[in-house]
């Protein structure tokens, strides 16, 4: 436990309510807390969202970056961690847009990776996932599922209505369903008997 009493990663779970505090009056090890505690499912957002690692990396360090110098517009009715995903979300839109510029249709196969994960099968569901959905779809499934954020959540990270968001994880869902054989996880096959 650090000097204001916020709890650090090497303690236990940090206390992100009380880390948020303790950062928006500076303290910079109570910021240092919640870069460890977010900096890893920021980066998974950010590779599922197309990113290569390095990108994604990248992506986090600015994420962190303008986080500390904007704290103080950080609105504590909203969870702490959907202010560092949209944040994350917008540089990750730019980084596209900047990139799109540059990158030839062979290098852009790089781009659709599916997150790291400890299991292969989740990792090939997923990767399955950002095959046949549409961007905003596997966007909202992955921040629903991926990163267990609330409807709510997903929606302000996404910048649309609750309702809007509602519906891209539903059509998503549901069109993994009607494409993806349950047992086998691979995809029905128009023409199979």
């Amino acid at each position: 436990m650090n000097a204001t009493g916020v709890e650090t990663m090497t303690d236990t779970a940090v206390d992100i309510p009380a880390a948020v505090s303790a950062a928006c009056q500076g303290d910079a090890l109570a910021f240092d807390a919640l870069v460890r505690a977010f900096a890893d499912r920021l980066l998974r957002f950010l590779m599922a969202g197309g990113l290569r690692h390095s990108d994604a990396e990248d992506v986090v360090q600015e994420t962190f970056i303008r986080a500390y110098h904007n704290l103080e517009r950080y609105d504590s009715r909203y969870a702490f961690s959907t202010w560092l995903f949209t944040i994350a979300h917008r540089l990750r839109c730019n980084h596209h847009r900047r990139q799109r510029r540059y990158v030839t249709m062979g290098e852009n196969q790089d781009l659709r990776t599916a997150p790291e994960t400890e299991h292969h099968e989740i990792g090939a569901l997923w990767a399955k996932a950002r095959e046949l959905l549409p961007e905003r779809q596997y966007q909202a499934l992955w921040l629903r599922f991926g990163e267990d954020l609330e409807l709510d959540e997903v929606a302000e990270v996404l910048g649309v209505s609750s309702g809007n968001a509602r519906v891209l994880v539903h059509r998503a869902r549901s069109k993994l369903a009607e494409r993806l054989d349950p047992d086998t996880m691979t995809e029905h096959r128009e023409d199979a008997p």
